[in-house]
């Protein structure tokens, strides 16, 4: 009985003297080295802070330890979550947290921290106390069904990400159609040469006399469509001229056409009074909303008529005496 309460007394004694030590004033120390966990417990895979608190008086050199990736065989250390420096009254205070986590299960003991510093000539070191964590298991409801696993998550799929898949698509199927096309060509080609052998172009005057031959059955005209009549007239006569005198004049003015035709054509001043008649009247119809008498609009007709019919033997005649002179 009395060498129990002689442990007793022992034990009271040394817990009071650990108190009175960690409760000294922080001033009365050089160094002091702490360390502290956010909880003191955590689950496998689960992330938990651990930091390392240095208080130490300026006039000291210190040197704190290198933490990298581990903290023990079974605990990791995720990265450095924040540091901190804080120099006030003749004291500097480092704090430096860590994000910490465990893969085994059980009691981890958390290492003391060792600080080496120097005053003057005197090296000496301090250590924070090590900590006990515990790492435990998933919990597992046994008594719930096992469900299955939840399929992904379907988000939205932006403009800018199909743009470069519908660009290469698009891509795809043009080559793959214009391969399509030649291999095709080739085919037909092989098989009917005919009718890939370009046709001569029919002669101009043939082409004058079928469209004016359409337009005269057509008699517009008579329908109150006096400008579309005209249109047409002087479009037919105009690319006849074109084509046998090689002269722009599906793009020219009444007047540049006269003009070139009367270099072209300078012996037969009828053929001239013809065209400037049709064309000018034309002009007066669709630019000026002239409205003809229909003799006027056959008349015009049928000096198309004998424009062509009198242009195309003067011209073939000009280029046969050209190509006897040249040869």
């Amino acid at each position: 009985m009395r060498s129990n309460g002689i442990i007793q007394v022992v034990k009271g004694l040394f817990f009071t003297g650990l108190f009175l030590v960690l409760a000294m004033p922080v001033k009365g120390q050089l160094i002091r080295v702490e360390s502290k966990l956010s909880s003191d417990s955590l689950m496998i895979g689960e992330q938990i802070s651990y930091t390392l608190r240095v208080d130490a008086a300026n006039e000291l050199n210190f040197r704190l330890p290198a933490i990298q990736d581990t903290l023990s065989s079974t605990l990791e250390v995720i990265s450095l979550f924040s540091s901190d420096t804080t120099v006030s009254e003749g004291r500097t205070v480092i704090e430096q947290t860590y994000i910490i986590t465990g893969f085994e299960s059980g009691s981890q003991i958390v290492p003391s921290q060792e600080v080496g510093y120097m005053r003057g000539t005197t090296v000496d070191t301090a250590r924070s106390m090590p900590l006990i964590i515990n790492v435990y298991d998933p919990v597992v409801d046994t008594t719930q069904q096992i469900k299955a696993i939840k399929p992904p998550i379907n988000t939205p799929v932006s403009f800018k990400e199909v743009l470069p898949w519908a660009a290469a698509g698009l891509g795809g199927l043009l080559l793959v159609g214009a391969t399509v096309y030649m291999l095709r060509r080739y085919l037909k080609r092989k098989r009917d040469p005919e009718a890939y052998t370009q046709k001569p172009l029919e002669p101009a005057h043939v082409v004058a006399f079928r469209d004016l031959d359409k337009l005269k059955k057509e008699k517009i005209w008579t329908k109150g469509e006096v400008k579309r009549y005209y249109t047409r007239l002087t479009e037919i006569t105009r690319h006849y001229i074109e084509r046998l005198y090689d002269i722009p004049a599906m793009e020219s003015t009444t007047e540049e056409i006269l003009h070139a035709f009367r270099r072209a054509n300078p012996e037969d001043q009828l053929l001239d009074e013809i065209l400037m008649e049709l064309l000018e009247l034309a002009d007066l119809v669709k630019f000026a909303r002239e409205d003809p008498l229909p003799v006027d609009n056959q008349t015009n007709l049928n000096n198309a008529y004998i424009f062509v019919q009198k242009t195309y033997p003067l011209f073939y005649h000009a280029e046969e005496k050209k190509e006897a002179a040249d040869g």
